[in-house]
């Protein structure tokens, strides 16, 4: 179990190294301030709307429903917000980020 934590954690790391590499050389990325302004507000958005609704939807949903409809709706959100994640791009800007 500890290689196994070890290297999900070594990965994680190299991504993240890759990831701030791309962002710091891209010649796309004229002002990184924008890009500081951009994650903020993703964090101040999400803490502030996202996480409060999520919460009481959970709230709600826990009060209201049985135990068997709590896991078909567990499953249905999951794959409902991955799903949302990878369009998310499409939706917003009507392109893939594929270079």
């Amino acid at each position: 179990m500890r290689v196994l934590r070890y290297s999900a954690i070594l990965t994680g790391v190299a991504v993240l190294v890759y990831g701030v590499y791309g962002l710091l050389t891209a010649p796309e990325i004229p002002r990184l301030s924008g890009v500081a302004y951009w994650l903020l507000g993703g964090v101040a958005l999400h803490d502030a709307v996202l996480a409060p609704a999520v919460f009481a939807l959970c709230w709600l949903a826990a009060r209201r429903t049985t135990p068997r409809v709590r896991a078909v709706l567990a499953a249905v959100l999951l794959v409902a917000g991955a799903v949302t994640l990878v369009a998310a791009p499409i939706l917003l800007h009507g392109r893939v980020a594929i270079r």
